[in-house]
């Protein structure tokens, strides 16, 4: 599971194109973590991976808090930033359900995570072919 704390560690931020290369690296890392729930790995790496992964949204979504001022006159960057929180918080509710998974071992559960996974990752895509 070293590959999701590979991907994260170039995170940088500056503008709205940076930043969807910043969540579509925590995308790849949140996909690797379900590669491997899927595959049956260490129960123990994988709760380390979703705690580092949820400090690198945290960080992200704090930085485009940060930067949604910066962009006042400009509505096309600040709605792109909007829209990559909206993709935050489905990554967020996935990781949620992930762990309910772990807690309870309710199927539903991962189902629910991989779904809102995918919509996360779905919303990505549409920002990123309206550049």
């Amino acid at each position: 599971m070293a590959t999701a704390f590979m991907l994260c560690t170039n995170i940088a931020f500056a503008n709205p194109k940076q930043s969807i290369n910043d969540v579509e690296t925590i995308s790849n890392s949140l996909n690797t973590i379900y590669l491997a729930v899927l595959q049956g790995k260490d129960i123990n790496s994988i709760k380390k991976d979703i705690t580092f992964i949820q400090s690198e949204l945290n960080r992200e979504r704090d930085e485009i808090l940060h930067e949604i001022p910066n962009y006042e006159s400009k509505e096309k960057q600040k709605s792109i930033y909007f829209s990559l929180l909206s993709v935050l918080n489905h990554y967020q509710i996935s990781i949620l359900e992930l762990e309910d998974y772990h807690k309870t071992n309710n199927h539903q559960s991962l189902i629910s995570a991989i779904s809102e996974l995918n919509n996360g990752n779905l919303m990505l895509g549409t920002i990123k072919s309206k550049l």
